[in-house]
Formats: structure tokens, sequence, C-alpha cells
């Protein structure tokens, strides 16, 4: 189990089956979280583009970017059958029309973080931790198709990963039963000074500086007071909100 400070998380890389890789290319090891500092894990999924023969509604995660454009916010219509079969990569599932409209802001919303790197095995993860900090995290893709991200960060026994789940509309590590109503404040609170995560790893670095203005406004003022600040302009506000989070 996860513990709610992040301490002892423990997973093992597991090795890729090399007939299972000739069959396909994008078959990839998925992580899990031991319980404390046990080195069990659970037999993981592996990820395949195989899609079911029972139509299901699913939409793919990777084309949230041209939905993000759309101004009708009823529009939702999840791909089934020989239509999901167009898209390159593992399809999620949406369990409702709720659950998919909270999806698509967390993605809007972490396209401006910095720290979402989309799709990224384990592995390559890992690789880009091994040399960081202490506490040091990215988010990025699930390797398992009936989850969509996953945290990889830098422990004490080194880089380590853990599901970030979703049901009924809220937001757990795998193994903890502490929710949060959006993946940011899931971040939030495992980045307080009583937890383990201490900074996130950007994929761009140096930063710009209007990005490190953006977080220290919130952390100011609050990402609630931004509309109602006199002196700026509808420009500004916009970029502040569309990420109005301090992390």
């Amino acid at each position: 189990m996860v513990r709610d400070s992040l301490d002892g998380t423990v997973v093992q890389n597991q090795k890729r089956d090399s007939a299972a890789e000739e069959q396909s290319q994008n078959r990839a090891p998925e992580e899990t979280a031991a319980p404390d500092k046990s080195r069990s894990s659970e037999k993981v999924k592996a990820e395949s583009q195989e899609t079911p023969e029972t139509p299901k509604k699913q939409l793919n995660f990777l084309v949230w970017s041209k939905l993000s454009r759309e101004e009708d916010s009823d529009s939702w219509s999840p791909l089934t059958g020989a239509n999901a079969n167009s898209w390159p990569t593992h399809l999620h599932p949406f369990s409702s029309k709720a659950e998919y409209h909270l999806m698509k802001h967390t993605y809007q919303q972490l396209q401006h973080s910095g720290y979402y790197w989309g799709p990224m095995t384990m592995e390559e993860a890992h690789e880009i931790l091994s040399h960081t900090r202490l506490g040091t995290f990215l988010l990025r893709d699930s390797g398992q198709p009936d989850v969509f991200f996953t945290l990889s960060y830098q422990s004490e026994d080194g880089p380590t990963s853990v599901r970030v789940q979703l049901n009924d509309l809220l937001f757990s590590l795998y193994g903890s039963h502490r929710t949060f109503a959006s993946l940011f404040a899931l971040l939030t609170f495992y980045t307080s000074s009583s937890c383990k995560l201490t900074e996130p790893y950007r994929r761009q670095r140096p930063e710009h500086l209007k990005q490190l203005c953006r977080r220290a406004f919130v952390r100011t003022y609050g990402a609630e007071q931004i509309s109602t600040l006199p002196g700026f302009s509808t420009q500004l506000k916009a970029y502040v909100c569309a990420y109005p989070h301090s992390i």
C-alpha cells in the first residue's frame, strides 16, 4: 500500500517478455506500488493496441488537444468499434460524460504545467529521474490501458512509479485511500512539506520567465482572485487561468 507520505513506496521493474515484443512494439511493462517496503508486486498488465471485439465507449487520450478546441460542450461523442481502430495508441474508457469533461479539463491544464511528459515508458522515466535530487517527479501517460496517468519520482530507493487512479471522479494514488477532487489537488498535497515530493522535473529547462511569474502570482494572490484584480489585461488573466496552480 502507498503511504500518504509516499514513504517506503517501492516498485520493481518488470522485464519485457521478448516474445511479446516481437508481436507488438507497443507492449510495455506497467508499474505497480508494493506495500510499504516489501519487494512483492502484483502481476502487471501489458499495454496492447488490440481493440476488443465488443464495442465500448472509448475516446483516445492523445486527441484531447483537438477536442480542446471544440466550442460546443455538448459535442462529446465517444468512439466505438471500427472507428476506434484508427487511433494510434491504446484507448482509455470513460465511464460518463462528467468523467470525460474532468479529464479533458485536466489534460488542458497539464499542457501548461511543464512536468507532463505524455507517452513515456517506465524505463525512460526512471532513466531521466536517475540523476535528479530526492523528491523530483514527473507525470506521464500510463502504459496500462485502464489508467490515465502515472507519477514517477525519485525516492530513497531510486526512481519509483505509482499509478494515478480515477474512480467516481476522484483521483488517488494506487494503494492509498486518500482521494482528491482534482489531479492538481493530489499533487499539491504530496508536495507539501510533510511529504516526499519536492519539485517537478519539467521538459523545458530553464523555464520561460512568464511561467515562473504565473506560479508566483498564484502563490501570492490565489487563483480565485485572478478575475477580480484590477490592472490586468484579459490576455494576462487568460494566461494565468490556463494553469492556475503553484506547482
